[in-house]
């Protein structure tokens, strides 16, 4: 029981993002944020317009995701420092504050879809997770570049 509650709590610390890693200098951070919004904006072509309404809505759901994330990696640390220790009732509460945590960064997910609607047409949508998706994977590439690590193939 201890084994899958590891492996599952490991698996849920990977899928974390980059740049949501509290350890990270905050300037860092910031700098991160800032050309992952101009990447964004640069492949969803905004227009002046839709740039006014779009950014404020994407940096507040940025906010509460990255909140999330932290209280994520709180968890995560709790569990690393402490596993060796803790009975099957502190791991089974670790993996209910996991899947909460999981449950509320998908409403949050829903919630903003629905404000991403008012600001955005629907292809730009589209276009804005794919975007979120493709600023990670070269971030991630980036990171491992400068570690002299190599990256699996897309």
């Amino acid at each position: 029981m201890k084994h899958i509650l590891f492996f599952s709590l490991i698996l849920f610390l990977l899928t974390g993002q980059v740049f949501a890693q509290p350890g990270m200098n905050p300037q860092k951070r910031k700098e991160i944020k800032e050309m992952q919004l101009k990447f964004i904006i640069n492949k969803l072509q905004l227009t002046e317009k839709e740039k006014k309404a779009f950014i404020p809505v994407y940096k507040t759901f940025t906010a509460k995701r990255e909140s999330l994330f932290f209280e994520k990696h709180k968890v995560m640390r709790n569990f690393k420092q402490n596993s060796l220790n803790m009975s099957n009732d502190d791991l089974l509460n670790l993996a209910d504050k996991c899947v909460n945590i999981n449950s509320r960064l998908a409403q949050l997910d829903k919630q903003y879809n629905e404000e991403f609607k008012k600001v955005l047409p629907p292809i730009k949508i589209i276009l804005l997770y794919q975007a979120e998706n493709e600023f990670k994977r070269n971030l991630i590439r980036k990171m491992h570049h400068k570690q002299g690590r190599k990256m699996p193939p897309k």
